[in-house]
């Protein structure tokens, strides 16, 4: 199987590590910046790397991971979808709706296999909060409060943050669509959104043209009101959720390493605590695993073009709302 990773940047470069491990097939990498290239053959040296950008077309792909930055999302997807290709997309789906309905109808008349990354859903504390729920744990949710921050320029270290995507408007940046694996594990977590409200705004001296902090408040059909904070200014590494419910609370930190859970009946906390020698790249490699599965067996995903849709216009729907 012909796999090629167009942009190989530091998620890009992630997959193709981690599709080179599993032994996925024979894998491919594309970026039109040489020094992109040069990292990829340091880490994977039996890929092959191009950044001639006629073989995107000329490849003969069976699979594409798009990794670029979030405004060339559907160009590439459109491209692999016209060539029947497989497609797994870097969260976010796109920076706006152009085109995506274009994209869906390609990829049902081609019978294409989508999925947009959602490697929040692979990682093992939002899976277990997520088993909890669906044992009814705490009863009637009522409502959460999710939270997401961490410092920009500490992101990429080694690169100067102002030319990140994440700073520049026409590239997809700003912390609501960079920060949207929040407002896709809620989803995942409640169900449909009724009722958005949002503000958001550049409130901070980072030099960026993007918004650097933004809060949400979300209806779910199934019940719950639901909180979302995200900003690129914390100091700290910071993410968090905390679900109460009739009958107990669930709280899981980042940075504990752990989900607690409330019993009200037995007036105690119970606590399921990260696997040993977890680490962060794992809820990646479950995520591959999981759409290389899907792949195998000719199974949709659970995050598909059109499901990711739904995602992305809740978030921009906050977009078009206040601007602080």
């Amino acid at each position: 199987m012909k796999i090629i990773v167009i942009g190989c940047g530091s998620v890009g470069q992630r997959h193709i590590k981690n599709l080179s491990f599993l032994r996925a097939g024979e894998i491919f990498g594309f970026d039109i910046d040489k020094r992109k290239l040069k990292k990829i053959k340091d880490i994977a040296p039996l890929v092959t790397v191009s950044s001639d950008p006629g073989i995107i077309r000329k490849g003969n792909f069976a699979v594409f991971f798009i990794t670029t930055p979030t405004a060339l999302h559907v160009k590439y997807a459109l491209e692999a979808a016209g060539q029947g290709a497989k497609i797994f997309i870097e969260k976010p789906l796109s920076l706006d709706l152009k085109n995506i309905d274009r994209l869906i109808k390609s990829i049902k008349r081609k019978k294409v296999i989508s999925m947009v990354g959602c490697n929040m859903r692979f990682y093992w504390a939002i899976a277990r909060i997520r088993r909890l729920l669906e044992k009814n744990t705490i009863g009637k949710i009522i409502s959460a409060r999710i939270e997401f921050g961490q410092y920009l320029p500490d992101w990429h270290p080694a690169e100067d943050y102002r030319s990140l995507y994440s700073a520049k408007k026409h590239l997809g940046g700003g912390i609501i669509l960079d920060a949207i694996h929040e407002i896709d594990y809620a989803l995942w977590l409640f169900g449909k959104v009724g009722n958005i409200v949002g503000i958001y705004g550049k409130l901070s001296s980072l030099r960026i043209e993007t918004e650097d902090v933004a809060e949400l408040l979300l209806k779910f059909k199934s019940g719950p009101i639901v909180s979302i904070h995200m900003d690129y200014i914390q100091r700290t590494y910071s993410r968090s959720c905390r679900i109460i419910g009739e009958s107990g609370t669930i709280f899981w930190d980042f940075n504990e390493h752990c989900v607690k859970l409330y019993l009200a009946k037995k007036k105690k906390w119970l606590i399921f605590r990260e696997p040993k020698g977890y680490k962060i790249n794992d809820m990646y490699i479950e995520e591959a695993k999981y759409f290389l599965s899907c792949l195998k067996n000719k199974r949709d995903t659970f995050n598909n073009v059109a499901d990711a849709t739904k995602t992305l216009k809740v978030a921009l729907a906050v977009k078009t709302h206040n601007y602080a």
